[in-house]
């Protein structure tokens, strides 16, 4: 019931009218009672006597009781708006506690601006940043904290942040006692009450630069000593094309004393064998990777040099090269060298002569993870096929044992328009290769 009443008293919106109702009430309550009194106490004095006096009295015993009232009632209603006033507030305290908890402990500054760069709020991180008080701080403008700025351009800056999403601005900002911070900043326009405000956030890159710069110092060192070792490798692949070209040219000079024929042959197919070798060296020197090579370049290279090795000027050689763009490692490539030399003195020494057109086709191409390599000569071909999977030739015995022991691949001769051969291996190197 007391809830009921208070509910229905009380009510904001119907305090006036309840009070001026009370107001009339009491008063003419009042007014009754003491007529009633005037009329009881004139029946029993004498009117000449005590009239006025008592008339006075009772006038103003019967004022004071209703001014009492209504203010007893007035006092009431005040207390009542002020503990609703009081609650209300404190309840917007508590509501706001936990954000402004999480504003003032926040890692980055947080300021409001008005759109002419005059601060209205501050976080404790900005304060704690700048050595400011809050109270300090709301006294200032933006080119106080910021020598980057005067009045015009602050101005300008409130603008450009209320009409530009997701702005951010590296600058620097002056603490209290001058010395010089970078931050970034992002800031977004925002109305509140009517009225538009720019929101920023700052953050100290103090910390953030010394990484930068540091991770900047580490790099300039770790491409320096990269390049230095770059260099070194170069220089190793050349000396090392230099020594197997050394190497070749002795055993040209001891091929050239020599008058068994067999002897200054095989001399011819070792110095042959070196100079694939040392020519994917010297791919390595002149290129820009220092680990692998470009096949297809390679090949052509490899190929020329083997026809001027073994055929005369006056043998024409067409050759039908189909490689695609491939990049194999060091190993891979003197692998896939010494197999295709093999092959093509071969066919240069068994298949081609001057009296007719020579085809020489080498075709290498990627097909489910596998590599397919097909080198086919258009000569005569050879009757017995399987003589060729039980060679005692080195240079069967080297083709076989490549393919198979160091590609992991399968080799297939046979005859179409000349001898072809087939080689299938994973595109994948294994990591002892």
């Amino acid at each position: 019931m007391n809830h009921i009443f208070k509910t229905y008293f009380f009510n904001s919106r119907k305090i006036a009218k309840r009070f001026s109702l009370t107001f009339i009430f009491t008063g003419i309550i009042g007014v009754i009672l003491l007529d009633k009194l005037i009329k009881i106490f004139f029946e029993n004095n004498d009117i000449a006597n005590q009239g006025p006096i008592t008339f006075v009295i009772l006038f103003i015993i019967s004022i004071g009781v209703i001014l009492y009232i209504i203010v007893n009632h007035m006092q009431k209603v005040i207390s009542k708006i002020e503990k609703s006033y009081n609650e209300l507030k404190q309840k917007d305290k508590d509501r706001l506690a936990p954000y402004e908890f999480a504003l003032d402990n926040s890692v980055d500054q947080i300021y409001w601006f008005t759109l002419d760069a005059k601060f209205v709020y501050v976080n404790q991180a900005a304060c704690n940043t700048l050595g400011y008080t809050k109270e300090e701080m709301l006294d200032m403008d933006l080119e106080d904290m910021d020598p980057n700025f005067d009045r015009n351009s602050a101005q300008v800056c409130m603008l450009e942040i209320k009409n530009t999403k997701n702005w951010r601005l590296e600058t620097t900002q002056r603490k209290k006692d001058g010395t010089i911070i970078p931050v970034e900043v992002s800031g977004h326009g925002f109305i509140y009450g009517g009225k538009d405000y720019i929101c920023a956030f700052g953050r100290d890159m103090t910390q953030r630069l010394e990484y930068r710069n540091s991770i900047t110092t580490m790099n300039r060192e770790l491409q320096k000593s990269i390049d230095e070792k770059e260099i070194l490798l170069k220089e190793i692949h050349h000396r090392v094309k230099n020594n197997m070209e050394i190497i070749s040219s002795l055993l040209n000079m001891q091929a050239r004393r020599s008058e068994d024929n067999e002897l200054r042959d095989t001399m011819k197919q070792s110095r042959s064998r070196i100079h694939t070798m040392a020519l994917v060296h010297e791919f390595l020197y002149l290129g820009e990777n220092l680990a692998y090579i470009n096949l297809p370049d390679y090949i052509k290279k490899l190929v020329e040099d083997i026809k001027d090795l073994y055929i005369s000027q006056n043998t024409k050689l067409n050759t039908d090269l189909h490689i695609d763009k491939l990049i194999f490692s060091t190993n891979r490539c003197i692998q896939l060298g010494m197999v295709l030399h093999e092959l093509c003195v071969n066919a240069f020494k068994y298949a081609f002569s001057e009296d007719r057109d020579n085809l020489l086709c080498i075709h290498m191409k990627i097909i489910d993870n596998f590599v397919l390599l097909k080198i086919r000569d258009n000569g005569k071909g050879m009757e017995n096929i399987n003589s060729l999977y039980k060679s005692e030739s080195i240079g069967m015995q080297l083709i076989h044992s490549i393919v198979e022991d160091q590609l992991d691949g399968e080799i297939e001769f046979c005859n179409n328009n000349g001898l072809e051969c087939n080689i299938k291996f994973p595109q994948k190197e294994n990591n002892y290769e």
